[in-house]
């Protein structure tokens, strides 16, 4: 499946039409040239990018995000800077959750803070039309 067939595909996803936790592909319009990135519209209606630690999949085909708390609000990712090319579908991606720091210790001490995982399967990041953010410091090794 292309990555046409995967998502709701328009010239131009409007922001007000996307709700929390939507997964969207997008570009920023201060660089033309640059591939489309995949974000995840938070509970505060803002943008964010999503990073993956490894390509390599989670289960079956898909490989897992999340958002990069140093990755939130910034001005570049406001929806006057970007183009929403596209909103992807739901039999592209699912959710999870993991324990912030890998559980309970000094940042999480009950355990009880989480975090967001998205997972996407690789047919709708296929042919290279996805600039993929790996960002391996963001594993947790249990």
């Amino acid at each position: 499946m292309s990555l046409d067939e995967s998502s709701k595909e328009s010239e131009e996803v409007d922001p007000n039409n996307l709700m929390d936790m939507d997964i969207v592909l997008f570009s920023l319009k201060s660089d033309p040239e640059s591939g489309m990135q995949l974000g995840a519209i938070q509970e505060d209606a803002t943008l964010a990018p999503l990073s993956a630690w490894t390509t390599e999949y989670a289960f079956g085909e898909t490989i897992e995000f999340l958002v990069h708390e140093d990755d939130r609000w910034l001005e570049k990712l406001e929806f006057d800077n970007v183009i929403i090319h596209s909103m992807l579908g739901e039999d592209v991606i699912s959710y999870g959750s993991r324990q912030v720091g890998g559980g309970k210790g000094p940042g999480n001490p009950h355990g009880e803070e989480s975090e967001l995982l998205y997972y996407i399967e690789n047919r709708a990041l296929a042919d290279g039309q996805v600039d993929i953010v790996l960002k391996p410091d963001l594993e947790i090794l249990w």
